[in-house]
């Protein structure tokens, strides 16, 4: 698999006390420095964080997405000019198409493409139409390719796994698994 843009519905599922077993085990599989996140995803995150009921609740995520970007560096991607305008004809096109496209669906779809990438999402609608490669670790396996092996025993992310290095660490996401459900809802 080329560079994978994680949407967010994908962090969402690493956050739930028991992510569901394919979502872990897609994110496992590759290698970290594969891995890319649109700063959209930050902001969807960030709307979400200012919505939870405790300050302590906001500090955590906040400080698991600082940790983030730090483990990410440039592979973080923001919105330069290729794609603005590549955003520009994803909304046209959808407009054309008659298709109901949220704002920031469009700009992750517009940074996929932009920068040749496969998105892990469960969204697949949202950017089949425009020519971007899509993975959906969810798919049932009749409905994709990927051989996701058999179902492991452990419900956790195991330490020094991809998917462990994406989640809030264990402790904090066990006595807090709703700080991140709020806000990606719509994600």
């Amino acid at each position: 698999m080329p560079g994978t843009l994680i949407d967010t519905c994908v962090l969402r599922e690493l956050h739930l006390p028991r992510p569901y077993w394919k979502v872990r085990r897609a994110v496992d599989d590759l290698w970290f420095e594969d891995i890319r996140l649109s700063m959209v995803t930050f902001a969807i995150l960030e709307g979400g964080v200012t919505e939870l009921p405790q300050e302590f609740k906001q500090r955590r995520v906040r400080g698991w997405m600082r940790e983030i970007r730090r483990k990410l560096g440039e592979n973080l991607l923001g919105i330069d000019y290729e794609t603005s305008v590549i955003w520009g004809h994803v909304l046209t096109s959808a407009r054309r198409r008659r298709l109901k496209l949220p704002y920031h669906d469009s700009l992750i779809a517009a940074t996929a493409k932009r920068h040749e990438l496969v998105v892990m999402t469960r969204n697949i609608g949202f950017f089949a139409p425009f020519n971007i490669e899509v993975f959906n670790p969810w798919a049932e396996n009749q409905d994709t390719s990927y051989d996701f092996g058999e179902e492991p025993a452990e419900s956790f992310s195991q330490p020094g796994s991809t998917s462990a290095e994406l989640s809030l660490p264990r402790d904090q996401a066990a006595s807090s698994p709703e700080s991140l459900d709020s806000q990606t809802e719509a994600a």
